[in-house]
């Protein structure tokens, strides 16, 4: 017996797969001539993009498994709910109150556990972009461009690190959730959660994010031109730093001497402060 199938789709994944592996290795091309202007407006939606469906259901449905899961595991359970109320607490997410007063794209994510081997954060939500209620739906990624990240060349970072005697690590905090989105776009990235997050037995209600969600095809990009902008807009010999020293949201350099190193971890702690982000876990060698 011949089957006949399609690999076209498996084809292209696979190539996804490795581009995305080779960023920041690989020289990066500007290649798109609408690519500076997205830059400059950071605008995520394609051109032409295709109808989005609300998932509604299938969110729902998939929220109410997980909840089903989690019920057998009160302590994951707790970190969940744990999770979801310091996001609202910070202002990354919101409660939707009246959602038939909504005049803008709308759509659902489904999401997630994903435990870690980690004492700080031993589990993670993640939200599924890439969720089609069915084989002819699309999904939320399927509308937004896919622009890879602005990043420097892995190994010129590297170099630059082990070049001087003194070298500093630096990580951006949560740097995803520091970056707001639009309110006209917002309603596209609700979903499903208990009322009371640490209530197993509380209703469903609707939440949506305020800030870029991890998960989104075009977060990374966004990611990185908000930091570039950040950086151009607060000129300095520190800013130029940490722009050429930067990888996704982790900082790598080094100095000739102590002064220098001091005067960096001032500066840097300052410029990254003035876009509301901040830079953790800064270590010297």
């Amino acid at each position: 017996m011949n089957i006949p199938v399609c690999h076209k789709q498996e084809v292209c994944d696979l190539e996804k797969f490795w581009k995305l592996e080779s960023l920041g290795i690989d020289a990066f091309e500007q290649s798109d001539p609408d690519l500076a202007e997205s830059i400059d407006n950071y605008l995520p939606w394609r051109e032409n993009a295709p109808v989005l469906p609300t998932n509604e259901e299938i969110a729902k449905r998939r929220t109410e498994s997980v909840i089903r899961r989690l019920k057998k595991d009160p302590e994951t359970f707790r970190k969940y709910g744990e999770i979801i109320t310091d996001q609202e607490q910070r202002g990354f997410i919101e409660k939707v109150y009246d959602e038939s007063t909504c005049t803008n794209k709308v759509h659902y994510i489904p999401h997630h556990p994903v435990k870690k081997n980690s004492v700080t954060t031993p589990i993670r939500i993640v939200y599924n972009c890439s969720c089609r209620a069915n084989d002819s739906s699309h999904c939320l990624n399927d509308c937004l461009a896919t622009y890879p990240p602005i990043m420097t060349d892995l190994t010129e970072i590297l170099v630059r690190f082990r070049m001087y005697k003194y070298a500093v690590t630096a990580d951006i905090e949560k740097a995803f959730l520091h970056i707001e989105l639009d309110v006209d776009d917002r309603d596209v990235t609700r979903f499903y959660w208990l009322e009371n997050p640490m209530d197993i037995e509380s209703r469903l209600i609707t939440y949506r994010f305020k800030v870029v969600l991890f998960g989104a095809t075009c977060s990374p990009f966004m990611l990185s031109a908000t930091l570039m902008k950040h950086f151009k807009d607060n000129p300095s010999t520190t800013s130029t730093e940490l722009q050429r020293n930067l990888y996704w949201d982790k900082v790598l350099t080094s100095f000739t001497d102590k002064q220098s190193l001091l005067k960096f971890y001032t500066e840097s702690t300052k410029i990254i402060v003035r876009g509301r982000i901040q830079l953790t876990v800064l270590e010297f060698y």
